[in-house]
């Protein structure tokens, strides 16, 4: 049961200013501690109202995603600064903080000879939030790890993603070569995984200087726990530092801004992308005229990237609903050089928005991304089909008028750049001609403000 050890506390006395000023969630390592290493939680409220937080300790090696029990409200007075301790039982475990109002909050090691009696200096503790997080697909390094006779080194890993994850792990001695040149694990949901003398794990009985990096699919945070045991003294390490840094020198002038890499959402165009518009409502569908094909002027170039933005409005489903109901086709010229052939079904079959993509080979061998969703007759959609070849991935997006994302699928192209002769042009096509039982005439659809967005590599 997690206590409070003071109350009235002044966050100067503990000798170390406030790490967080918290609205929302954030996590707390509490590493394999006993009775010599005890962790504390200070809390301070800066307003002159009461606020309150909550706390739930997710113990290692669980998914904290299935909660077996609730978390724990409490208030925190105007001006006050509080001391918590016990904050999780039983081993390693991170300690959920969800923060409702304005605090600080700071969490630090407390170091206990065998009598009680405070020995040493205090260890701040990692306290993770959204800013300092490890974003998923970059790597986190901890440098500093040891063993010997006296110090054993620990390693957490926290997967912060609400759903499985995967990490590729490295160990690599400070002369440059593996202790393990690679492992992949699986991590659960909102978990934390604590590895215990983590340099025995992969065989080393005694070095100094190990760094661990680690690479996760989705958000993560890492640090090193290094215990002196005869000591009793806990050295806490947290993730290293790029470097990359916007200070500067004196009389050292600052480098040119990237260029962005996204292209804005409202269709306008950025220096260092090659923009293509079909402005206003280039199609509307009819008995008479139920499609729209067209081949746009192209600029010459290699490209890296395509965003393809553009309204759509649901005039109806077709008597048979299940048919397809064309939403677009995009290509090089083309059907064999497709960026996308975009369909939806109704709800006379199993509801779905799909596409087909590929370049290079015939229609029935390009893959088929397929996500179960029921477009509404009489919406207006924006939709966006971003075919990232540099970045390996294709994200198709649907937009309701409200403005929430209600739609979103994800593939992978099979070429890593997008390359345009003379001559060669972006072939668009919306609205099916009629001509096929299983494609049929769609009248009453509406497309309206295509933008193409192409990123030279």
């Amino acid at each position: 049961m997690m206590r409070q050890t003071c109350g009235l506390v002044l966050a100067a006395v503990l000798g170390i200013p406030a790490v967080l000023s918290a609205q929302g969630t954030s996590y707390v390592l509490i590493g394999d501690t006993d009775e010599a290493r005890e962790v504390l939680l200070s809390v301070h409220n800066p307003t002159d109202q009461g606020q309150s937080f909550e706390i739930l300790p997710i113990a290692a090696g669980t998914n904290g995603v299935n909660r077996s029990t609730p978390s724990i409200r409490i208030d925190v007075p105007a001006g006050r600064t509080m001391v918590y301790s016990d904050l999780a039982h039983d081993g390693p475990a991170m300690v959920e903080l969800t923060v409702h109002g304005e605090l600080t909050f700071q969490a630090y090691t407390m170091p206990r000879d065998s009598s009680g009696d405070r020995v040493g200096l205090r260890q701040q503790v990692p306290i993770v939030d959204s800013k300092n997080l490890v974003s998923g697909g970059t790597w986190g390094f901890v440098s500093g790890i040891r063993r010997d006779s006296r110090d054993r080194s620990d390693y957490a890993i926290l997967n912060l993603s609400h759903s499985s994850s995967t990490c590729e792990h490295r160990v690599r001695g400070h002369d440059g070569n593996w202790a393990e040149e690679s492992r992949v694990l699986s991590h659960l949901p909102l978990s934390l995984t604590y590895v215990t003398d983590v340099l025995k794990v992969v065989g080393v009985e005694v070095g100094d200087q190990y760094t661990i990096s680690t690479n996760c699919a989705d958000n993560f945070y890492v640090a090193g726990l290094v215990a002196d045991d005869d000591a009793d003294r806990l050295t806490i390490l947290q993730p290293s530092q790029s470097g990359v840094s916007t200070l500067r020198r004196p009389g050292e002038v600052p480098p040119e801004p990237e260029p962005p890499k996204e292209p804005p959402a409202d269709g306008s165009c950025l220096s260092n992308w090659r923009c293509i518009d079909l402005k206003g409502t280039f199609h509307r569908a009819t008995t008479a005229r139920p499609s729209f094909e067209t081949r746009l002027n192209t600029p010459v170039g290699v490209y890296q990237r395509a965003v393809f933005r553009f309204k759509v409005h649901h005039g109806g489903w077709n008597r048979v609903s299940s048919r397809n109901q064309n939403l677009f086709w995009l290509a090089r010229e083309k059907h064999v050089d497709l960026f996308g052939f975009g369909v939806a079904k109704g709800p006379g079959g199993p509801a779905q928005v799909f596409y087909r993509t590929d370049w290079g080979i015939n229609h029935v061998n390009k893959q088929r991304v397929v996500k179960h969703y029921l477009m509404q007759a009489g919406e207006t959609y924006d939709v966006m089909y971003d075919f990232d070849a540099g970045g390996g991935r294709i994200v198709l997006t649907l937009t309701d008028s409200n403005g929430n994302e209600v739609m979103r699928s994800e593939g992978r192209p099979n070429i890593s750049q997008i390359p345009f002769a003379e001559g060669q042009r972006i072939a668009v096509g919306f609205g099916f001609r009629g001509e096929h039982s299983n494609e049929p005439a769609q009248p009453g659809w509406r497309w309206s403000d295509l933008h193409i967005a192409l990123l030279p590599k």
